[in-house]
């Protein structure tokens, strides 16, 4: 048991960090990276399942789940958006447009692929996340009765999986608030797939976040 747990670790870990270097890299070219990630998360998980038997690569993505909780995650996605873009309103002021878009540009986020964009963010790339960060990570530890380290480690990793990302978007007092928040995330995510049953509750207030920080980018490029 310690010696899969470890390895999840390492694999989860190792993808992350692999990403990390490609968006550093000459290479970091917004298509190129994001058919690298979706490689990263996808293969890891599936060479994790060679190593442990018990497992299927179909057991991270479960869809299917309790309808009840599902439903009401619709409700708590509307409610998230709405948070999302009232807190964006509040602390405007002390996020620099210039940072943004020169954030944007260096991952290779345009004006002219921006909607192409929007869509694989808010569609894929939410579902890939899902798929590592909670039915890959979370429910493997979970479901061997690590609650703790499934809530604190999935939780964590997603929040400084994001740092990469967000590194030359905000400054630092708006960096160490943006990861308080992908932690809390993580947890209202983790939360969710518990009571769901499945990812779906998850995927859904994570598509809803994706939508409402995505159409936050949009008033930066096209204002």
């Amino acid at each position: 048991m310690k010696n899969k747990v470890f390895l999840l670790i390492i694999f989860s870990l190792l993808a992350c960090v692999l990403h990390a270097i490609m968006l550093y890299s000459p290479f970091n070219q917004y298509a190129f990276t994001s058919i690298t990630k979706i490689v990263l998360f996808t293969s890891f998980p599936f060479i994790f399942t060679r190593f442990c038997k018990d497992l299927k690569f179909k057991d991270f993505f479960i869809f299917k789940g309790d309808r009840k909780n599902v439903k009401i995650s619709l409700l708590l996605g509307l409610g998230v958006f709405a948070v999302i873009w009232i807190v964006f309103l509040f602390i405007r002021q002390f996020i620099e447009r210039e940072m943004v878009i020169g954030a944007l540009a260096n991952n290779g986020i345009t004006q002219s692929n921006f909607f192409l964009v929007f869509i694989y963010v808010v569609l894929i790339n939410a579902s890939l996340e899902e798929l590592f960060f909670r039915g890959f990570i979370f429910e493997t530890l979970y479901r061997r009765n690590m609650k703790i380290l499934a809530h604190s480690y999935s939780s964590l990793l997603f929040a400084v999986y994001h740092v990469a990302i967000l590194r030359e978007a905000l400054s630092l007092p708006m960096m160490i608030f943006c990861i308080a928040g992908l932690v809390a995330a993580g947890l209202i995510f983790n939360a969710l797939v518990v009571k769901c049953k499945c990812i779906t509750g998850a995927l859904i207030v994570h598509i809803s976040a994706n939508l409402a920080l995505n159409t936050i980018i949009l008033y930066y490029l096209f204002t």
